[in-house]
């Protein structure tokens, strides 16, 4: 990709600029996390991450200076959506924010509907939905104003075969896809794309589903300027 495009400001609604070129990538950390920033930040990505540990996300920063790339950091955490929004505010109120989003946090622990606390089932849905609505809501005006915007959710073969011993994890990961399919229609017409990538395999490092494979499969996905759908996968092919 050439050049840095950006958007022009729309000062009357509060928003900045928009960059074609900046991945923000929510739920960074090992395994795949690290894989995708280091992709993206390889391939000329200037890369924002968000976690809830500093750090985390200083070792993380740290492990991608040898790309060159520009590296910055917000500490929030996906179980608190509101504080997730705010943080991320900011971020779309000011210059270059980032065009390109891939929601990757996720609370995976093994639970079972019958023994899991509400409290427990309502942190879970948090995570791995409600946040990643949010950060939708908060990007969507400023890639609105621009005019072009990309949003890929990291989701997972528990939404197509659930399993009762990851109970939380396979509801989220339905109900994600759901929320993907569903802002896709609506932000469509405004030039912006959402859609699920779906992870049809347990990521295990040495295998067909190592993680700088499936990071191969979301640059892939990002760079597409061909036809467009709601649900891509990766099958360790």
């Amino acid at each position: 990709m050439t050049g840095t495009p950006t958007s022009k400001p729309d000062r009357s609604g509060g928003v900045g600029t928009v960059d074609l070129t900046h991945l923000l990538l929510v739920g960074a950390g090992p395994g795949l996390g690290v894989a995708l920033a280091r992709r993206f930040a390889v391939g000329g990505y200037r890369v924002t991450l968000v976690a809830r540990s500093n750090d985390k996300l200083a070792d993380l920063a740290g492990g991608l200076s040898d790309t060159g790339a520009e590296i910055g950091t917000i500490e929030a955490d996906a179980s608190d959506p509101e504080g997730l929004g705010a943080r991320l505010a900011v971020l779309y109120r000011g210059e270059r924010a980032p065009g390109v989003i891939i929601y990757n946090a996720v609370m995976g622990a093994p639970d079972q509907l019958l023994s899991a606390t509400v409290d427990h089932l309502q942190a879970a849905y948090a995570v791995d939905v409600i946040s990643a609505i949010v950060v939708a809501q908060v990007a969507a005006p400023a890639m609105k104003a621009a005019g072009f915007g990309t949003m890929i959710v990291t989701g997972g073969g528990f939404a197509d075969h659930p399993i009762p011993t990851l109970a939380t994890v396979s509801l989220g990961k339905a109900a994600l896809r759901s929320a993907a399919t569903m802002l896709a229609a609506d932000l469509e017409p405004d030039g912006i794309r959402v859609a699920t990538l779906t992870i049809a395999g347990r990521i295990v490092a040495g295998t067909a589903f190592d993680p700088l494979h499936i990071a191969e499969r979301y640059w892939e996905v990002v760079q597409n300027h061909g036809p467009w759908q709601p649900e891509f996968r990766f099958t360790g092919e």
